[in-house]
C-alpha cells in the first residue's frame, strides 16, 4: 500500500471516530485531560464562557460536559456561582486510597494468572524507561512511568470492569495530589516495581498482589507525611503574617 494510501485510510477511521463521538464527549475529555494534568487545580473556577471560546464549542456542550465531570466528582457547580475543581479533603484521599490498594492487588492477581510474553515485555520496557529517567533526575518522567506501569497492569488484569473502576479511583485522587509536588513517594527508584513485575513473570498470583498493596499503601503513607507537613508549614506561614499585622 502506498504511503498515501495509508494516511488516508488514517484519516477516514479519524473521521468515523470523531462521527461516533458528540461535542459535548470531545469536551468532557479534553477538560477531563486539564484535571489529570494539574492545569486546572483544585478551587479554581472553571468559566463556561472562557472554555467555550478556548476549545471552539457551544457553551450547551460545555455545560454538559461539566455536569458528566460533577458526576464523576471531579468538579462541584455551585449555585449562582458555577463550577469549581473540587478541593478534596484527606479523610475522602485516605479512603480513596485504601480502596485503590484493594483494586490494584486483585489487578496484579490476575494479571499474574493472565499475563501474556507480550504483556511482560511492555511492563519490562516501561521500567527500563523509569530507569532511564531516574538516572536523569527526570522527576516528571519518573513519575509518568510509575502512572503507565499501574495502567499496564490492571489492563492486563483482563478485567474491564476492575480497569473502569480503577480509572475513576486514580482520576479522582489526582485532585488531592496535584496540590503537592510531583514526588515519588515511595521506595527510592523503581525497586517495588521490579517486584511486582518478577512475582508475575513467576505467575506468583499471591505474591504480586501482596507486592502491589504494599506498594500502594507505602504510597498513600508517604503522600500522608507530605500533606502534614505542607498543612504545617502552611500554619506557621498564616501566623506569622498575623503576626506581622498585628
Amino acid at each position: 500500500m502506498r504511503e498515501s494510501e495509508r494516511e488516508q485510510g488514517s484519516l477516514n477511521s479519524a473521521l468515523k471516530l470523531l462521527r461516533n463521538v458528540s461535542i459535548s464527549e470531545l469536551v468532557y475529555q479534553q477538560v477531563h485531560e486539564r484535571i489529570l494534568l494539574g492545569e486546572l487545580l483544585p478551587g479554581e473556577h472553571m468559566n463556561e464562557n472562557r472554555l467555550a471560546t478556548a476549545l471552539g464549542v457551544s457553551r450547551p456542550s460545555v455545560r454538559e460536559a461539566l455536569r458528566q465531570l460533577e458526576k464523576d466528582g471531579l468538579i462541584e457547580i455551585t449555585k449562582n456561582k458555577g463550577p469549581f475543581v473540587r478541593d478534596m479533603p484527606p479523610e475522602e484521599a485516605w479512603e480513596l486510597y485504601d480502596i485503590r490498594a484493594s483494586l490494584e492487588a486483585l489487578a496484579a492477581e490476575l494479571a499474574a494468572k493472565n499475563r501474556t510474553e507480550n504483556d511482560l515485555s511492555l511492563l519490562a520496557q516501561c521500567l527500563k524507561n523509569m530507569d532511564g529517567a531516574i538516572a536523569r533526575g527526570e522527576e516528571p518522567a519518573i513519575f509518568d512511568h510509575a502512572v503507565n506501569f499501574h495502567r499496564l497492569v490492571a489492563a492486563m488484569s483482563g478485567s474491564q470492569n476492575l480497569v473502569d473502576m480503577l480509572k475513576s479511583v486514580w482520576g479522582r485522587l489526582v485532585l488531592f495530589r496535584s496540590k503537592f509536588s510531583r514526588l515519588h513517594l515511595g521506595e527510592p527508584g523503581n525497586t517495588e516495581e521490579k517486584r511486582i513485575l518478577a512475582a508475575i513473570q513467576e505467575r506468583d498470583a499471591d505474591a504480586a498482589s501482596a507486592l502491589m498493596k504494599t506498594h500502594i499503601i507505602g504510597g498513600k503513607e508517604g503522600l500522608m507525611r507530605h500533606a502534614q507537613e505542607h498543612e504545617a508549614s502552611a500554619g506557621r506561614k498564616a501566623a506569622a503574617v498575623g503576626r506581622k499585622q498585628s
